[in-house]
């Protein structure tokens, strides 16, 4: 299949030189980006780039999907509290076929705003990839994983099998799928509520299978008093004497962090999704390093992490927020700039997830996995300059801005109207989760 994109008044390329084009058209074939050029013809499908800009699109490498049906639950607590006396004795009524409605629900909202890949730790995985596949979007799917809940990390035989068990039954369904774009990772919940066993076995499965590790790491305060009382040494400190940290680590928060913790994040080559709302929201109390991290070379990304703790899956709306904290926590308008900011929701997740030189940019040879933001819209004018587009992506742009989104070629939303879900369907799926949750939520006590 062909599809022209003609006429973009404007391309954000992401490439190496970060290229701004002007009145440029782009030749998709097979999924691939096949032409870059003025007065290119053909196309199957041919879209209408005027007034448009189009830019990679985004990659969101921290999320919970079917936590959309969470969202608005539980609000307004710390995470402790949140976890431990709202979502985790709410989780363990899900099954199958909510995390699959609550799945979908997060693909509607990403493919309406723009992201077209995303790594996501949850039950369930197998129904998760189902609903990403369905979607047509790019998805790195981890079965979460976890031992015990007490401070001193006391395991619990029967829920790590149990955990194991899952993730090699989510493993089975993704290969199952048959879809290159959909791929299983190995998600460790946590170092608070893994065991030392359970983090080497999550690792040798993933160098077995040779996959991504994703976890949570260094969110609050709390987390790091526990590990420096338990052990005399920081979270990423116990983690390095353990040989857990390496290149498949994708940690996502990394919020209470020392200077020797960014050493050992730089040195083992572990990747960041920072996941600034979340954060806030959740009121976690400290800010991430991130000028630090990146002047250390730690690869930063950005992630929304879950709807329930967010409450929103929009990609533009974290790059904002990622922007203006650093900038206000360092009283320095010039500590991160929109170009970084961007880079991070691109080029770098890209290159955490293994995808560099595959998506990420908008170039000969790479798929398309692209995204056309509408610049008729009131937020988005003017455009004073090329150099002013970066900025009001960063800064001004809404995901309900996006016009159409792509994924290896493939129309997931044109000119606002989607292409592979059925919003309705969707919507009535979440009313009667809703209705079956609402019947558990009265059981719901206690913690997991």
């Amino acid at each position: 299949m062909e599809v022209l994109i003609k006429d973009c008044s404007w391309i954000v390329t992401q490439d190496d030189h970060r290229r701004l084009l002007k009145k440029t058209s782009v030749l998709i074939k097979d999924g691939i980006i096949e032409d870059i050029g003025r007065d290119l013809n053909g196309g199957d499908i041919v879209v209408d780039g005027k007034d448009k800009i189009l830019m990679p699109g985004l990659i969101n490498t921290h999320t919970h999907l079917s936590m959309s049906l969470f969202r608005g639950y539980a609000e307004d607590l710390p995470l402790d509290k949140w976890l431990r006396e709202k979502v985790w004795p709410l989780e363990r009524k899900l099954d199958e076929q909510l995390c699959y409605i609550g799945a979908l629900l997060g693909c509607l909202e990403m493919v309406r705003t723009g992201t077209t890949c995303m790594v996501d730790m949850y039950y369930h995985a197998g129904a998760v990839a189902r609903a990403v596949g369905e979607a047509g979007l790019r998805g790195f799917i981890g079965q979460g994983l976890m031992d015990t809940i007490t401070d001193d990390r006391t395991p619990s035989e029967s829920l790590r099998k149990s955990f194991l068990e899952a993730a090699h039954k989510a493993l089975k369904a993704i290969q199952e799928l048959s879809d290159p774009k959909v791929k299983f990772i190995v998600a460790p919940h946590a170092p608070y509520t893994c065991s030392d066993e359970l983090l080497i076995e999550a690792q040798a499965m993933a160098e077995k299978i040779d996959t991504l590790v994703h976890i949570h790491i260094a969110e609050t305060r709390r987390e790091q008093a526990v590990f420096q009382r338990n052990y005399g040494c920081s979270v990423l400190e116990y983690l390095d004497k353990i040989d857990f940290l390496n290149r498949r680590v994708l940690a996502a928060h990394c919020v209470w962090l020392t200077r020797r913790d960014i050493e050992i994040l730089a040195r083992r080559g572990v990747k960041i999704s920072h996941c600034p709302i979340s954060n806030m929201k959740l009121g976690v109390g400290g800010v991430s390093p991130i000028p630090e991290l990146v002047e250390a070379g730690v690869l930063v990304t950005l992630g929304t992490d879950g709807p329930a703790s967010n409450n929103t899956l929009d990609m533009f709306e974290s790059m904002k927020i990622a922007a203006l904290l650093q900038k206000h926590n360092r009283w320095d308008p010039s500590v991160v700039n929109a170009q970084q900011i961007l880079d991070m929701a691109t080029v770098n997740a890209s290159e955490s997830l293994g995808l560099g030189g595959i998506v990420g940019q908008v170039r000969e040879g790479f798929e398309a996995d692209l995204i056309l933001v509408d610049v008729r819209n009131p937020s988005l004018q003017p455009i004073h300059n090329p150099e002013s587009l970066v900025a009001n992506l960063v800064y001004a742009a809404k995901g309900l801005s996006v016009n159409s989104v792509f994924v290896k070629g493939e129309p997931l939303l044109l000119d606002g109207v989607y292409q592979t879900l059925d919003a309705d369907r969707i919507y009535s799926l979440a009313e009667e989760a809703l209705e079956e949750l609402g019947i558990k939520l009265s059981n719901c006590t206690g913690d997991v």
